[in-house]
């Protein structure tokens, strides 16, 4: 009995926290890279100053790797990919650009980290 009472609690508390479980973020339909953290200064320049509709994201990791997580992405298609940046797109609506290194339009510096944009084109 006291078994029954156990496993009936675990699967309570089980189903009550799954919703807390987050999937992987996702913008304009497009995952964003596992462990990327916002880079607010390129959003606000994406949004502000280019007049786009977009998110930029930053993470340590290489371009290649980040490529590889894009291209195992359903839905997206390749464009181009050189060793410093790549671009893909999906439904000719999003772009997903990466590039390493890149510019801190509001430091002016060059950053050596992997930036990652994605912008709807609607």
């Amino acid at each position: 009995m006291r078994t029954k009472l156990l496993v009936c609690t675990f699967l309570i508390l089980a189903v009550a926290f799954v919703p807390c479980i987050a999937p992987a973020a996702e913008q304009f339909g497009v995952a964003v890279y596992p462990g990327a953290k916002e880079h607010p200064g390129t959003t606000k320049f994406l949004n502000e100053e280019l007049g786009m509709q977009g998110m930029a994201f930053h993470t340590g990791d290489s371009v290649a790797a980040v490529v590889e997580f894009y291209r195992a992405q359903d839905g997206i298609r390749e464009v181009i990919v050189s060793d410093e940046s790549a671009m893909f797109r999906k439904a000719d609506e999003v772009d997903v650009t990466v590039q390493s290194p890149w510019m801190d339009m509001q430091s002016g510096k060059l950053m050596q980290d992997c930036l990652i944009s994605i912008v709807n084109r609607k």
